[in-house]
């Protein structure tokens, strides 16, 4: 697949929201969703990085890492996520649809 045939950076951002809205209540504790709902407005954000060298240990060996983004969400200061309730893996491809997400459940653990 081509680049110009992958999905946007932006659609892949307004995937990752949709889906953190679905899944959040059930994922995270208590005290973060209750965090990030009160201060989303003002400091809610989600960011695109470097897809991380460790999803082959959480998705599989067989996930090509270069037809995806890493969408990070969480709570943003100054233009950076100062608390990252979730990692997302999502692939680019439009035909081939896929999401792996790691939780956060301790203040230094992803699940």
């Amino acid at each position: 697949m081509t680049q110009e045939n992958q999905l946007s950076l932006e659609t892949v951002l307004e995937i990752a929201f949709e889906i953190f809205a679905e899944t959040a209540p059930d994922n995270l504790e208590f005290d973060d969703l209750m965090l990030y709902e009160s201060r989303f407005e003002e400091e809610g954000g989600a960011v695109v990085v470097e897809v991380n060298s460790d999803w082959p240990e959480h998705v599989g060996a067989d996930v090509d890492l270069s037809q995806c983004a890493e969408v990070q969400m969480g709570l943003a200061g100054a233009e950076v996520l100062d608390e990252v309730f979730v990692r997302m893996l999502i692939s680019r491809d439009p035909d081939n649809k896929f999401c792996h997400l790691l939780w956060k459940r301790s203040p230094t653990q992803f699940h």
